[in-house]
Parts: C-alpha cells; sequence; structure tokens
C-alpha cells in the first residue's frame, strides 16, 4: 500500500512538472511573441489588414519668362492587384488580360497574383484611355481583385522643346536630369497616403475606417526662358544640323544687361515625356545590337546639356577680348591707326604660327581691320606686348575657364594653362582663343560684356520660385559680377564688331533693318590624326543698343558647306535673329527703303531756315547747318537742287554769317554691302550715290580723300564672293 502511494506520488509528480514545463513554455513563448517580437508581428498583422496607397503630390509647374507651360504634373491612374481576391482558377485569365492591355509582361502579372500580399502594383501612371479599357475589361468577364486609383505623371506640353535644360522625371515623379533634378526639393512637394482596412480576405472594410493623408503639391518656377525664343533657335538649330551633319551643334541667347538665358539648345536632343527612346536615326538602327550599358551611354551622351557640359578651344570669337585689353591698357588709342602688319605668320619659340590666310598676308592693318580679317598676327603681337601676367588678370577678372555658376546641374570647368607654365608661344595661342578650353555659356557670358557697357553678369536661368497659390516666394535678381571693362572701351569693341559683320568674315550674319555686332571663329579641337574643327559665330544685336547675344557652335561639321563659322554658323544666327527682333519688337535701325527710295534733293536756298527745314523733312531728307535763327536766309546748300539721293540723306546748308565750310574724309566702303556702306558715308556727313547691287567694288573719290560734307560719293556695286573664315 506504501508502495503504491509512492508511485502515486511519483506520477504525480512527474505530471506535474510537465505542466509545469509546458506552462512555462507557453508563458516563454507567449512572451517571444508579445514582447520581443511584438512590435514586428503587428505590424505584418497590419500590413494584412491594411492597403496602404501613396498619394503623389503634383511637382510644381515650370513656367517660362511670359507664364508659358514648360512643365507640369498631369492626373493618371495607377493599376493594381489583391492578389487574396482573385480567385485561384481566375489567376491566370487576370495575369492575361492585364498584361495584353497594359503590354507588361504575363508572367510578372501571374507571380503576383500568386502572391499572400493585400496589395501589388502591375502598372504606373496610366492614360484615361488605358485605365477605361481595363475596366471595360473588369465588367465583362467579371474579374475580381483589380484596383484603379488616381495619380499624377510629369508632362511636358511641348515635347523636346528646351528637353536639355528641362530635364526630365522618373516613374516615380523623381527628378532625374536638367533643371527637374536641380529643384527637386523645390519642385517634389510631400506624398500623401491613402490607408484602407481590409478583411482576412483583403476586402476593403467601410469608409470610416480609413486614413487620408493629403499630399502637398510642390512649389513651382518661373524661367527666364522665351518659349518663342526657344522655339525660333531650336528650328535653326536643328536644320544647322542637318546640313552640315556634324556631332552636335549648340545655341545660346543671353540678355547681355540682365544675364538672363532666353534660349538655350542642344542638337540632337530628346522627348522628355519619352527619354528613354533615342532620337538619332544612326543610333536606332543599332539599338537591338547593343547591350544595356552601350544603351545607357548613348542615352546619358544625348540628354547632356552640351552648352554647360561640353568644353571647346573658342578660337577666333576670342579676339574680341584681347582687341578689349589692347584698348583697354592703353597699347592701342585709335582703333583706325594702321599699328600692325601682317606678314602671315610670326616666328615665335621656334614655331611658324599662321595667320588663316598665310598664302596671302593682310599687310598693314588697323585694330579694326584686324577683327574684321580676323588676323592672328594682330593679335599674337598684342598679347606678346600686354605680357602673361596682365593678360591673365583680365582672364581672371572674366572668369574665362571657370563655372558660370549657372543653377544647372552637370556644368564644367574648362582647361586653362597656369601661369607658371605659360610661355610665348603659349599666350600668343591664347590670344585668338586656342589652347584652352571652357563652354558655350562661358565664352557668350564673357562676351556679352561689350553689350552691358563692360559690366559682367552671373547668367540666370531660374527668376522667381512661386507658392502653391501662385503667390512669389522667392526672387532672384540679376547679379553684376564685376565691371571689367570701361565703357568707352566696351562701346569700341561693340562698333568693331559691327565692321566685321558690315564689312568683315561676318558678313553673312547681316540682318536687315538692324546693324549687328559679331564676330567668327573656325577653331581646330584636338591636334594631329585627330584634329577636328568647331565652327563658331557670336552677335549682339542691334549693335546700336543690343537687346540680345547670341552664339552658335557647330562641332565636327562634316558637311559639304565646309566648316568655317563665317559660311555655317553666321547665315544660321542671321536667321535666328531675324525672326527673335521681330518678335520682341526691337525698333528697327533702318528701313530698306532708306537704301532704295531715291528723292530728288529740293531747291531751299533763298528760303528762311525754317521754310527749307520743313521742306527737307517733307522729302525724306536730313540738314545741317550753323545757326539757331529760323528765319535766317539759306545762301546755299549741298547738294545742290536736281541731285536724286537715297533717303535720309544730308544736305548741309549756309546762311550768311555761317558760311564757314567743313570738309570730311571719304572713308573706304570697298567691299561693303549697300547698307553698310550707306552708312558709313552718313556717319561721316557724306551722301551716297548707288549703281548695281551685291558688295561695292569701286568709289569716287577714293578713300581718304577730303571733300566738303554734304558732297556725294559715287559708289557701284557687284556681285562678289565674301570671305570667311
Amino acid at each position: 500500500m506504501a508502495k503504491t502511494n509512492i508511485e502515486t506520488k511519483k506520477r504525480t509528480m512527474v505530471v506535474l512538472v510537465f505542466f509545469t514545463i509546458c506552462i512555462l513554455g507557453l508563458i516563454a513563448r507567449l512572451f517571444y511573441w508579445q514582447i520581443i517580437k511584438g512590435e514586428e508581428y503587428s505590424e505584418e498583422a497590419y500590413a494584412l489588414q491594411t492597403k496602404n496607397r501613396t498619394i503623389s503630390p503634383k511637382r510644381g509647374i515650370i513656367y517660362d519668362r511670359n507664364g508659358e507651360i514648360l512643365a507640369e504634373s498631369v492626373t493618371v491612374e495607377s493599376i493594381s492587384i489583391t492578389p487574396k481576391n482573385i480567385k485561384a482558377e481566375n489567376k491566370e485569365k487576370t495575369a492575361k488580360g492585364l498584361a495584353e492591355i497594359l503590354n507588361v509582361d504575363y508572367e510578372t502579372v501571374l507571380t503576383k497574383t500568386k502572391k499572400n500580399t493585400a496589395d501589388e502594383v502591375i502598372a504606373k501612371k496610366l492614360d484615361k484611355e488605358i485605365t477605361d479599357k481595363v475596366r471595360i475589361w473588369i465588367d465583362e468577364e467579371n474579374i475580381s481583385g483589380v484596383n484603379i486609383y488616381e495619380d499624377t505623371k510629369r508632362y511636358y506640353p511641348n515635347g523636346s522643346l528646351l528637353s536639355n535644360v528641362l530635364g526630365f522625371c522618373g516613374t516615380d515623379n523623381q527628378g532625374l536630369e536638367g533643371i527637374e533634378v536641380q529643384y527637386e526639393n523645390i519642385l517634389k512637394g510631400v506624398p500623401g497616403q491613402l490607408i484602407v482596412g481590409t478583411d482576412g480576405l483583403g476586402n476593403e472594410l467601410p469608409l470610416n475606417d480609413e486614413k487620408y493623408i493629403p499630399s502637398e503639391d510642390g512649389l513651382s518656377l518661373v524661367l527666364t526662358i522665351d518659349e518663342m525664343i526657344q522655339y525660333i533657335t531650336e528650328k535653326y538649330l536643328e536644320q544647322a544640323v542637318r546640313d552640315n551633319l556634324p556631332d552636335y551643334a549648340t545655341c545660346t541667347i543671353i540678355d547681355p544687361k540682365t544675364g538672363d538665358i532666353l534660349a538655350m539648345a542642344t542638337a540632337p536632343d530628346f522627348n522628355p515625356n519619352d527619354p528613354f527612346t533615342h532620337t538619332v536615326d544612326s543610333v536606332k538602327e543599332k539599338w537591338s545590337e547593343m547591350t544595356a550599358a552601350e544603351r545607357t551611354k548613348e542615352l546619358q551622351t544625348l540628354w547632356r546639356n552640351r552648352v554647360i557640359t561640353d568644353t571647346f578651344e573658342p578660337g577666333s570669337v576670342f579676339k574680341t577680348i584681347t582687341a578689349a585689353i589692347a584698348l583697354e591698357e592703353g597699347l592701342v588709342s585709335n582703333v583706325d591707326l594702321a599699328s600692325f602688319v601682317c606678314n602671315g605668320l610670326l616666328k615665335i619659340e621656334g614655331w611658324d604660327m599662321k595667320c588663316w590666310r598665310y598664302y596671302n598676308p593682310h599687310g598693314k592693318q588697323t585694330l579694326r581691320q584686324g577683327l574684321m580679317n580676323s588676323c592672328n598676327p594682330v593679335f599674337m603681337s598684342i598679347a606678346l606686348n600686354i605680357g602673361k601676367v596682365k593678360f591673365y588678370d583680365y582672364l581672371a577678372a572674366l572668369g574665362v575657364s571657370k563655372k558660370t555658376g549657372i543653377d544647372l546641374p552637370g556644368e564644367v570647368n574648362g582647361i586653362i594653362h597656369q601661369i607658371e607654365q605659360v610661355t610665348d608661344s603659349t599666350i600668343a595661342s591664347a590670344s585668338f582663343g586656342q589652347g584652352f578650353t571652357l563652354t558655350q555659356l562661358n565664352m557668350l557670358s564673357v562676351l556679352s560684356v561689350f553689350g552691358n557697357d563692360g559690366v559682367l553678369m552671373k547668367p540666370r536661368i531660374v527668376s522667381k520660385i512661386l507658392d502653391r497659390d501662385g503667390n512669389v516666394v522667392q526672387e532672384n535678381a540679376p547679379i553684376a559680377v564685376k565691371q571689367v571693362f570701361s565703357e568707352e572701351t566696351a562701346d569700341a569693341v561693340l562698333d568693331m564688331m559691327e565692321s566685321v559683320v558690315s564689312e568683315g568674315t561676318g558678313r553673312n550674319g547681316q540682318v536687315k533693318g538692324y546693324y549687328v555686332a559679331g564676330k567668327t571663329s573656325t577653331a581646330e579641337q584636338g591636334r594631329g590624326a585627330s584634329k577636328t574643327y568647331s565652327a563658331s559665330f557670336v552677335a549682339l544685336a542691334p549693335a546700336t543698343d543690343p537687346k540680345v547675344a547670341i552664339m552658335l557652335t557647330i562641332a565636327n561639321p562634316k558637311g559639304e558647306l565646309g566648316h568655317q563659322g563665317g559660311a555655317i554658323c553666321a547665315p544660321v544666327v542671321s536667321n535666328i535673329l531675324t525672326e527673335v527682333l521681330e518678335y520682341m519688337e526691337v525698333e528697327s535701325d533702318y528701313t530698306l527703303e532708306d537704301t532704295t527710295v531715291k528723292v530728288d534733293v529740293p531747291d531751299v536756298t533763298n528760303r528762311t531756315v525754317g521754310e527749307a527745314i520743313r521742306m527737307l523733312n517733307n522729302a525724306g531728307l536730313r540738314y545741317n547747318i550753323e545757326t539757331n535763327d529760323m528765319n535766317a536766309i539759306v545762301s546755299a546748300q549741298i547738294p545742290v537742287k536736281g541731285e536724286k539721293l537715297v533717303q535720309k540723306s544730308l544736305v548741309k546748308l549756309y546762311t550768311e554769317g555761317n558760311d564757314t565750310r567743313f570738309n570730311a574724309i571719304v572713308p573706304n566702303v570697298i567691299n561693303l554691302d549697300i547698307v553698310s556702306a550707306t552708312k558709313k558715308l552718313q556717319d561721316a556727313n557724306l551722301n551716297i550715290k548707288i549703281s548695281g547691287s551685291g558688295m561695292s567694288v569701286l568709289q569716287d573719290p577714293p578713300a581718304g580723300t577730303s571733300i566738303e560734307q554734304g558732297s556725294v560719293v559715287r559708289v557701284e556695286f557687284r556681285a562678289v564672293g565674301i570671305d570667311v573664315e
């Protein structure tokens, strides 16, 4: 009996210990589930019981300077599925239907239908016409578990216009290139959320179980870009690429007085609405054969804003800077004094450094002629006389080969020799824009000083930031960097640049109705077997009071028109300026009638000065007289009655007691067009008698003759060729 009790107690103890261990294990397990892993399991349970959808904010709008929309966010729809709500027998049918309508991979969709999740995204940013097809399919096939919800995507209403500046966004509306990435934190806004409760099968619970956190739209930008000027620029730039078959071409237009970028274009470009589709035919033909890495490289090249990411040796456009330094330093005091000689080359440090026209040297030249003829020896002489220290001081003041600081991603420095490494041949090469590199934006920014009284401006492309209600929250004012040259120097260089276009290598850059200041360039890029050419033309217009500064560069042109800037770039800039100046409603400097309409000089002798002035005004002629007495009697006039002159010609009037005669030196008008020759003679208080058309080949009296003001110079014009660099 005692033995039985002992055994019973043992069994009871064993059972008790067993249950105690089980209870302790259960307690330990509950502790692990609820304390150690409690937060993780709670989140998993919450995820299974809810659908959490991100509500994309609308990115801020990007406007041009006139309020035209360049980039905006538009409402689209996205599609997801709830796998638990799709019956097993319908999973393949659902995957097939979505794959066909949405043009997505069937296997990928099928895999998602078999997942144990509350929500799987199938396709984002779909136009409503696509999602409406899905709605019809759902109704016709009685499909369950497919969700359609509102979303936003980035849209560029002008397609490829300004694409290399604007950049583009990814499928998550994040900026990836250009302004979009530069101002990502300003434009992106704050996402919202929609949290919907679900039952065990993933079905959405009643509305009162929703939690809605609204999104906050991004701020907007106002650019300095003018949409119409950008359109005009791109139209002619694309034509230049078709005609000249270059590696690429770029063109930038700046307001020289503010630094505002009015247009910035690269060709070829791309469509930011479809940025991963290449636009160049030669690349598209090889696309299927390329590796993923090769495709990525080609796309990244296409997306580049080459105005700020690619550098080049500027060539002869830089001679304007060398000329300005010569004037500022007093090395040249009279731009029309023959102070230089071109023998075709200069021998420097054992090198024969040639003029582009070494085979037919320019001979004696003034500074104006040196710039007009783009003569290398003139500018090499200047640089050597100035010396490398002073020359480099000006380059530093202008920021040559440095970043301009424009608020765009990817801007690079150029490369320039350190002053310790500069030799005579280095400084001679630099005088005509060889031996160092910079970006097009850097070069145009530097040259714009001549249109702004010698003041360097910082380039600006974003002028304002707007809040969601359109109120200005930040305004970026123009920034003057430095007064580099005096107003007198700037005006003198501008005047010489006008001669380049009216009389020199830039004559293809002329614009009817306006005087244009410009400079051509044909610059070597690389040396030896790898040498190519970069052709450029820069212009400021109107030369009388520049409203725009423009630079066009064609890299490695391979077309039949050659590679000279005066031949292939200047005509394109002329076309652009013709439309841009008209669009901007810039008052013309002259009309065609000024040089084509002839008027008879009336006889105003023996009349009062007042009567004579009225008669001359009515005839469309100018006058010059040395008295303010309107009742004085005109005793003589030149030209005399009956002379037939173009409108706005000058009639010199004399009265008794005010009959001192003044002479003028006849300027050289050979090789000028009619407009330029007329202007040059009228500026000297002389008149022109025109015969023929084209370029002037003969003049009488010849240049240098001293004749009475108001006298007539007879000029013969013929169709002749044009020297271009």
